[in-house]
């Protein structure tokens, strides 16, 4: 029985860890660098004003 207890914290563990990694800030911080060198890439104000409407936009 304390084997079985053992093996379902373990899983529900590395549910954690793979929820972490799919939804967590570390996405979001990898997604608005990657939108800010999209808008330096394209030089438009728009897109540089509408990547920076977004990072600043509340959560």
């Amino acid at each position: 029985m304390a084997r079985e207890r053992q093996e379902q914290l373990l899983e529900e563990a590395q549910e954690r860890r793979l929820a972490r990694m799919v939804a967590g800030p570390g996405l979001r911080a990898r997604a608005a660098r990657w939108l800010f060198g999209l808008a330096l890439l394209l030089e438009r104000r728009e897109t540089w004003r509408a990547v920076w409407e977004r990072l600043e936009a509340p959560r």
